[in-house]
């Protein structure tokens, strides 16, 4: 468990009065494995739980109470505010300094590994008693009695929330949860790009912000293609429609060695892709200057080859999506409003979403078509680089019966030219029998 004290509940929610914790542990429980662990994965989580017993250990309490903002944060209220990233950035830089105080009342500074294990469990922390009090607000707020009865449970000492404060509490527990999944994917992310403490343990997770095999890696890319609105959640829940679709659309009409080639170009990038290439014994000629014009009309070619894939991806990736037309139509169908007009406004969006991506994966075909030579060795096994030889060996058979009519035309005619001359003058005409 990673919440198992008062204080930790109370930090969450200061007007909680919760003397026995262990009452909430079920619920508590449940959301650590409906929750957490999809989005940690079974062993970031498992090092969560030892890591929260030992800081506990050593600590005795991790909550701002304990372990708190002191020497440049105290003074700058600017690193006390800071988010979740720039928090880490500013923990690995040495500006953020943590402390805890001690039995003996002496102040310490913590480690820069216990203070991210820290504040990546107090994320999590936020994550599953908000989730909780979302789903269970009502069950926290109904006394079962012995004999099946039921009564409205509330403290002795306060008035009863009316239906009102208790739906605004709901709504604003949800929120702040979803408010915490965006930023403990943040600080997982900014770890991977940095000191990498949780990396290695988090790349199980289905929640891992680094797809090495999709055209869209991370929420950012999807993001530019399509609005999912800077939500990680929202990426994360999409990776399988994206890699359903760039596997059944794309690769077929591409080819896998070219996808390949245009996906190691958006994780590599040009230069680290022709260094990579170089060193499998890729493309290139043995003319230094030719072999710099090859490398660069490569680069440019799968860049802008890239875009187009990836702008068909998201059309293909949108057409599969109910939920995505309801978002470009609240205002059409919030003022109509009839369950018939969503549903029909959602089957044209998804028509209109799939006519778009056949025709932008037709532009990217008529690219690849265009520039197969830049391409080079990337292309080989595509459909279209088979189909484009294909007609240009067929061509080739049709000029080469072109000039073999053509040549038995004129064999033909001067057989018939030879015999009109014989037959005009005999006398001319001598064969070896004659001599």
């Amino acid at each position: 468990m990673l919440i198992t004290t008062e204080n930790e509940i109370q930090s969450l929610m200061p007007t909680a009065r919760w003397n026995r914790p262990q009452q909430l542990f079920g619920y508590l429980e449940e959301e650590e494995r409906v929750a957490l662990e999809p989005l940690l994965g079974a062993t970031l989580l498992q090092h969560l739980l030892t890591e929260y017993d030992r800081l506990r250990e050593t600590y005795v309490d991790i909550t701002a109470t304990t372990v708190r903002p002191t020497g440049k944060a105290k003074k700058d209220p600017r690193l006390a505010h800071a988010d979740v990233t720039e928090r880490l950035e500013q923990v690995q830089a040495g500006k953020y300094r943590e402390a805890y105080t001690t039995a003996g009342d002496e102040v310490q500074d913590v480690p820069k590994e216990d203070m991210a294990a820290i504040q990546l469990i107090r994320i999590c922390q936020q994550i599953e008693f908000y989730r909780m009090l979302s789903h269970k607000a009502g069950l926290l707020t109904v006394s079962f009695n012995e004999g099946g009865g039921m009564n409205v449970s509330s403290g002795e000492s306060y008035d009863p929330a009316d239906e009102k404060a208790k739906d605004r509490v709901v709504k604003d527990a949800y929120m702040s949860a979803g408010r915490a999944v965006d930023s403990l994917l943040l600080f997982l992310e900014a770890d991977a790009k940095g000191d990498k403490l949780f990396t290695l343990l988090w790349e199980e997770a289905d929640a891992f912000y680094l797809h090495k095999d999709l055209l869209f890696q991370t929420a950012r890319v999807l993001n530019e293609y399509l609005d999912i609105r800077s939500e990680r959640m929202a990426y994360v829940a999409l990776v399988r429609d994206i890699r359903f679709c760039q596997n059944t659309y794309l690769k077929p009409r591409v080819g896998a060695g070219l996808l390949k080639a245009v996906v190691d170009y958006a994780n590599l990038g040009g230069a680290a892709m022709i260094s990579q290439q170089t060193e499998e014994g890729g493309n290139g000629s043995d003319d230094g200057h030719d072999e710099d014009t090859s490398k660069a009309r490569y680069i440019e070619a799968v860049s802008e080859l890239l875009s187009l894939l990836r702008q068909a991806l998201a059309f293909y990736v949108e057409g599969r999506r109910t939920n995505i037309s309801r978002m470009s139509l609240t205002v059409s169908t919030s003022v109509r409003g009839t369950g018939s007009t969503i549903e029909k406004d959602e089957r044209l969006a998804r028509r209109d979403s799939m006519t778009d991506a056949q025709q932008a994966m037709a532009m990217a075909c008529d690219f690849i078509e265009e520039n197969l030579d830049a391409l080079g060795a990337a292309a080989v096994d595509s459909p279209i680089y088979k189909k484009v030889k294909e007609q240009e060996a067929q061509e080739a058979r049709e000029k080469a019966c072109a000039c073999a009519a053509e040549a038995r035309r004129r064999r033909a005619a001067c057989e018939q030219n030879s015999r009109k001359l014989f037959t005009a003058f005999p006398h001319t005409h001598r064969t070896p029998e004659l001599e």
